[in-house]
């Protein structure tokens, strides 16, 4: 042999001998050259499994050669990345010893399609909701063929409707491997609660501003809402409305109600009868307020008093303008205050004064000028009391009678612009005048002239009480007269006889008109005949 194995030339003798012993030799020039590849017999069939590990192993497939049964079979495997499926080519290469080769391939799909497996978990029973939160660990018995650790989870909780009456609720676990192949359990929780006993409270009336404090009574501990929503402490609702508890025992429902009346405060408006006038002003006042529930209580508060009633009457004794507040309170308790601002108008009396020029007067003067002093009076009338009329001067001069003593009332009247009036009066006294006239000579010669003595007296003595004296010389009463319209004749006695030419005392007694006071007054005449 030369040239190795796979390539070069044998030279192959032959030697022949014959039965005589000769020999002949003949040689043979042989050529060796191996290039063909190897064959497969037979070639692997693509396969599919269900698990990684069901993939077969790479073992030699039982290779042929046509020159040496021996060789180097070298293999891989290459997957597609994906999963489930999974396709995984696997590669085998055969090199014989003269270095020929031959490749071929294998496809190898692994696609689990086989779900896992598990059994329900137990049965539980709860007091109520809220119910335990998912446990999957619950799912113990889980298995897969290719799996190890399959995915369990919490799928949905479903109520058969029974609320409150042996409620069973159904949740769903799913256990999930590698390739998405899904199994589904469930477990019964049976749900043992019970309504809890709720109760919102009484229903309620407020006044509007108020606050309420809405407090459920709660005795089993159960969770409250509240439709509308209930504010913790107190508050103030604006209008009527019902409040709504519910009451969740685990699921178990049970409701109560509460109605907050919101009423409106009371409309405050009253009324006076007489809203202006003059000091002492009394006022009836009417209260006119409403309100839903009726007004049940007045109370006024005027120039700092306090009045309760609903209907009182008041006495303003002092002038100026009054707010009067009145607070109602309706049959439910609700209040509600107004202030009618200078809502009475009292005017102050006037002052009526006034003063005379003079006060006592004589018939020989009579004329009198006033002075009026009032205060707080626009416009004034007076009476002077002697039927002259009325005037209504400020200041006015005015004249008696002359003819006639006279005592006179003169009044005053002092108005406001409201008409207040104060009214003051002043006696004016008009005296007679004393005048009388005493001649101090007389001529009783006969001749119708001068013929007696007497006195003349006109006015101011009272004509009744008046008493003439005349006396000689020596003190004797020669004549007396108590009637001032007798004179003397200048005679004496019973029988009258004249007296001698001379000088005569008189003496005259009388009462005046002006003061009742009496007067003597002592003088001479002359008789000459």
């Amino acid at each position: 042999m030369v040239g190795g194995t796979c390539g070069g030339t044998i030279t192959r003798t032959w030697t022949y001998t014959d039965n005589c012993g000769n020999n002949a030799t003949v040689t043979q020039t042989i050529t060796v050259n191996d290039t063909q590849a190897p064959v497969l017999d037979p070639s692997p069939a693509n396969v599919t499994v269900q698990c990684i590990g069901d993939v077969p192993a790479m073992i030699d497939l039982g290779w042929t050669d046509n020159c040496d049964g021996a060789g180097t079979v070298t293999g891989s495997d290459v997957s597609d990345g994906l999963s489930c499926p999974e396709t995984i080519t696997r590669t085998w290469t055969y090199t014989d010893n003269c270095g020929n080769t031959t490749t071929t391939t294998q496809t190898i799909v692994v696609d689990d399609t086989t779900p896992p497996t598990a059994s329900n978990p137990t049965p539980i029973s709860v007091p109520g909701l809220p119910i335990p939160n998912p446990d999957p660990t619950v799912v113990t018995n889980e298995a897969d063929n290719c799996t190890v650790n399959p995915i369990v989870a919490w799928v949905s909780d479903v109520s058969d409707g029974n609320v409150c009456n042996g409620e069973i609720i159904t949740r769903t676990y799913s256990i999930t491997d590698d390739c998405g192949n899904q199994t589904l359990v469930t477990q019964e929780i049976t749900i043992l609660a019970t309504p809890a006993p709720i109760d919102a409270g009484n229903d309620t009336t407020i006044c509007l501003g108020e606050n309420v404090t809405i407090v459920a009574s709660n005795p089993w501990g159960a969770q409250l809402s509240w439709s509308p929503q209930v504010p913790q402490g107190p508050f103030a609702p604006t209008q009527t409305t019902t409040y709504t508890v519910t009451a969740d025992n685990y699921g178990c429902i049970s409701t109560d109600q509460i109605t907050v009346t919101v009423e409106e405060p009371p409309v405050v408006s009253f009324m006076g009868d007489v809203l202006s006038g003059c000091a002492p002003l009394s006022v009836n006042f009417t209260n006119l307020s409403t309100a839903a529930g009726g007004i049940s209580d007045c109370e006024w508060t005027i120039n700092g008093t306090t009045l309760i009633g609903c209907n009182p009457s008041y006495t303003f004794n002092n002038g100026g303008l009054y707010d009067v507040t009145l607070t109602t309170t309706s049959n439910t308790g609700c209040t509600s205050t107004d202030t009618y601002t200078d809502y009475i108008f009292v005017e102050d009396l006037p002052l009526a004064s006034f003063s005379a020029s003079q006060t006592d007067l004589s018939t020989l003067f009579t004329e009198v000028i006033f002075d009026n002093n009032s205060t707080g009076a626009t416009s004034y009338e007076w009476d002077f009391g002697d039927n002259t009329g009325l005037s209504i001067e400020v200041d006015p001069t005015h004249t008696f009678p002359e003819n006639e003593a006279g005592t006179y009332t003169v009044t005053l009247w002092a108005y406001t612009d409201l008409g207040c009036m104060d009214s003051t009066q002043l006696t004016i006294t008009v005296s007679e005048e004393l005048i009388y006239w005493v001649p101090n000579t007389f001529t009783p010669d006969g001749d119708d002239f001068n013929d007696v003595f007497l006195p003349v007296f006109t006015e101011g003595y009272d004509p009744f009480d008046y008493h003439l004296t005349i006396f000689n010389r020596w003190g004797e009463i020669v004549f007396e007269s108590y009637d001032a319209t007798v004179g003397w004749d200048a005679t004496y006695g019973l029988y009258g006889r004249e007296v001698q030419d001379g000088t005569f005392t008189w003496k005259i007694e009388f009462k005046t008109t002006m003061n009742d006071e009496r007067v003597m007054v002592v003088g001479h005449v002359n008789l000459i005949r």
